[in-house]
Formats: structure tokens, sequence, C-alpha cells
């Protein structure tokens, strides 16, 4: 009883922290996503490198990666070749 009662309580703390660590993953998002549209290019990609490199298997990581890949094409377009290389070879 005692050990399908721990079991339980695992169960319960591992479902908690999975959906805490979501929620604060969907926030950070929203927050790069802010930044981004302040003009705040330098935060908002700290937040999508971070959710990309460390959260990779998650939604979230997937669509920083999205916009990492659409901030770099900005980059080309207007001519900052540099920046924008230094974004493509850091996704590899």
């Amino acid at each position: 009883m005692q050990l399908e009662q721990s079991a339980l309580h695992d169960t319960l703390f591992q479902d908690h922290r999975s959906d805490v660590i979501l929620r604060s993953l969907d926030h950070l998002f929203c927050i790069a996503q802010h930044y981004r549209s302040e003009g705040n290019l330098r935060q908002a990609m700290e937040i999508y490198w971070m959710l990309s490199e460390d959260h990779t298997e998650t939604a979230q990581g997937q669509v920083a990666q999205e916009k990492l890949l659409e901030m770099a094409d900005v980059y080309e377009r207007v001519g900052s070749r540099h920046q924008a290389r230094a974004v493509y070879e850091r996704l590899l």
C-alpha cells in the first residue's frame, strides 16, 4: 500500500513538474515575441536561443528555431550577411 502511494505521489509530482516547465516555456516564448515586436532583437534572440538549444524536444524550442531562421532571413535581406551567417551556422 505504501509503495503504491509513493508511486502515485511520484507520478503526480512529475505531472505537476512537467506542467510547470511547459507553462514556463510558453511564457518565455511570449516574452521573446514581445521583445521582438518592440525591436529588442538581442533580448528576443537570447530567449529563442535558450529555447532552441536547451529545449529542442519541445514545441516552443522548435518554433524558436523557426523564429531564428526568420530573423536570419531578415538580416540577410537587409545586407547584414555576417549576422545572418552566424545564426544559420549556430542552428546547424
